[in-house]
């Protein structure tokens, strides 16, 4: 857009980032910039246009009549954008330059280190860089070129292949299973549960069938928040296999639970997977990252 349009991609930016997170914080953090400059940057935008953008309601920030329309024109936007960038990279003939790689944090914590080293020391040229997000990152959009998630239904879009199986079982803090007079069971120790979003995940689910809500203790809205808390001793915990046997202060109780195993795929946008250096990356991480399967599947 032009210098003397009433607004300009960044104006885009802004009013899509405050639209998608719904208050000023939470679009100031997601575009790393001060809460006072997003809020004047709002203010100014609104007085080029003439208009309002956004309602201030208890719930939040939502958008006007108006506010929809930038936003929609900012999806549109964004979307061709990330169109072009993919079909374009897609005609690099290098092997070597960045990789942008996204996993959620217990990957990114537990699993991916010794990976991500053995890469970088055996495949010179290769840039990685590491994106660590629970929520879904859109390879479409570009906001990274292969993505680690363990899921039963990737996304048909994108191509990729299975590169294990991540096993969960219970693990509980060694101290209280010696304090126990059962240390066998879990049945009389206290327990970690899920918050927010995991609630109605797979272990959630299993823990709302087998545990007592008396019993839960703690909540964590992530995998690495649970195991840091059966880490520092408060109670049982539903762990990935490689989370909670990598953690010393941790013990198994029993042998992992076959209906919480899932794979764990690597992902890419097909117009990325053309991309030499992708495919090399790909392929190099997927050699390391089955030397860690008996790991996964709680076999170590």
């Amino acid at each position: 857009m032009s210098r003397t349009s009433a607004f300009d991609w960044d104006d885009l930016r802004v009013a899509l980032a405050i639209a998608e997170c719904g208050t000023l914080s939470g679009a100031a953090a997601t575009l790393h910039v001060s809460h006072p400059t997003l809020s004047r940057r709002l203010h100014l935008m609104e007085q080029r246009l003439g208009t309002r953008l956004f309602e201030r309601t208890p719930g939040g920030l939502r958008p006007t009549e108006a506010g929809d329309e930038i936003r929609a024109l900012a999806l549109r936007i964004r979307d061709e954008v990330a169109d072009v960038e993919r079909r374009i990279r897609g005609r690099d003939d290098g092997h070597d330059g960045p990789v942008r790689v996204t996993a959620p944090d217990a990957v990114s914590e537990y699993l991916l280190p010794p990976v991500l080293a053995a890469v970088c020391r055996t495949h010179d040229g290769l840039q990685l860089e590491l994106h660590v997000s629970n929520d879904v990152v859109s390879l479409a959009r570009r906001e990274a070129d292969i993505a680690l998630r363990v899921t039963r239904a990737p996304q048909e879009t994108l191509r990729g292949r299975e590169v294990g199986t991540v096993a969960m079982a219970v693990y509980a803090p060694r101290l209280l299973t010696k304090a126990s007079d059962d240390s066998a069971s879990p049945n009389h120790l206290p327990w970690i549960g899920f918050d927010a979003g995991l609630a109605c995940s797979a272990p959630g689910a299993w823990l709302a069938r087998n545990v007592a809500d008396d019993d839960v203790r703690f909540r964590a809205n992530t995998l690495l928040g649970a195991a840091q808390a059966a880490r520092a001793g408060i109670g049982c915990a539903v762990l990935p296999c490689f989370v909670g046997g990598s953690i010393p202060e941790l013990v198994r109780l029993g042998p992992p639970l076959d209906e919480l195993a899932q794979p764990l795929w690597l992902l890419m946008h097909e117009d990325v997977a053309r991309v030499p250096r992708m495919r090399r990356a790909s392929a190099a991480l997927a050699e390391e990252i089955a030397r860690s399967s008996r790991l996964m599947s709680g076999l170590d």
